[in-house]
């Protein structure tokens, strides 16, 4: 692939501010390395955390940054104020859709829920043939190890799409090291199936998941972030008979260490190796709400942000 070819790139990360300085460092060697070879960023939009981060350090080295926020989630009390370009979108599927059609390739930074959920779709798409654009991982540390092993189980993992390096700033030499397969389309699809409106429908039916499937870890990331976004109330159980999700757990065991996954938001979902017990967790299932701002995001990486007003509908505040 020539780097000629790249000129927006999008860059999926978390937006916690707890995590460690060497997360932060990697975020910020990316929007610096963005800038320096001219590309565009588009990104979540938001100020804190690494999202923050990559976005500051892009725009200071010159870097186009377009900003991507739903009008209807609590990201959307955190907009960076000073992009060159900020979408709103009316919610999260929209938003990584947007995202996703602006890129002409993707690159993935330590993260959690919401991280896992946008690479879970890009390879759902790959492996239903819908696209031809690379994705790389930056395995900070081995943050993603236990992922990655995770996806090699999966019968619809098409490795082809997803390449993986430890540093920053190797990523643009494994991009122009990147061949698209032969079977791959030559333009993207008009359609990208998503299933935010079956987990989001009127129902208090538990969504279970019971195969590791790329298709299935999709679905399963996006009810976890939306369930972390206080958008539905639905309990959400692991079948792991055969330790067949044991990789994904201790990815998120890892992800929590790590604090892109509060430790309350490992309380959003339940796991046991029978149905039986299974059964009997989901039925004392019990709501929680996560506070968004104290437990994961931390303080603003700008000196203000923007606050969309949603219940009147009045035009953005800037907060200091």
């Amino acid at each position: 692939m020539k780097l000629s070819d790249i000129q927006r790139v999008t860059v999926y990360l978390g937006s916690s501010g707890r995590c460690r300085p060497v997360f932060k460092d990697a975020a910020a060697e990316l929007g610096q390395l963005i800038g320096k070879e001219k590309k565009t960023l588009v990104y979540g939009g938001m100020d804190s955390g690494l999202m923050g981060i990559v976005a500051n350090n892009a725009l200071a080295a010159k870097a186009r940054v377009i900003g991507v926020i739903p009008k209807n989630l609590q990201d959307s009390e955190r907009i960076h104020p000073s992009l060159n370009e900020t979408i709103l979108v009316p919610d999260l599927w929209e938003r990584k859709l947007k995202m996703f059609r602006r890129a002409d390739a993707v690159i993935v930074l330590p993260g959690g829920f919401g991280t896992l959920d946008e690479m879970m779709e890009v390879l759902h798409w790959a492996d239903l043939g819908l696209h031809r654009k690379p994705m790389v991982v930056v395995n900070i540390e081995g943050y993603w190890d236990d992922l990655i092993d995770y996806l090699q189980t999966l019968p619809d993992y098409n490795k082809d799409f997803l390449r993986v390096t430890d540093s920053v700033a190797k990523v643009f030499n494994v991009l122009k090291s990147w061949t698209p397969p032969k079977t791959a389309p030559a333009e993207n699809s008009e359609t990208f199936p998503h299933f935010e409106e079956e987990i989001l429908k009127a129902s208090k039916a538990h969504l279970v998941f019971d195969t590791a499937t790329v298709r299935e870890t999709y679905i399963l990331a996006s009810a976890l972030g939306l369930k972390q976004l206080d958008k539905h109330e639905r309990a959400i159980g692991l079948l792991n008979e055969q330790e067949k999700f044991s990789n994904l757990l201790e990815w998120i065991d890892h992800a929590e260490q790590e604090h892109f996954i509060s430790d309350r938001c490992t309380q959003l979902f339940s796991v046991e190796k029978t149905s039986a017990e299974l059964k009997k967790k989901l039925a004392a299932h019990k709501h929680i709400r996560i506070d968004l701002n104290t437990e994961k995001w931390g303080p603003s990486e700008t000196k203000s942000h923007i606050e969309l007003r949603r219940k009147n509908g009045s035009p953005p505040k800037e907060k200091t």
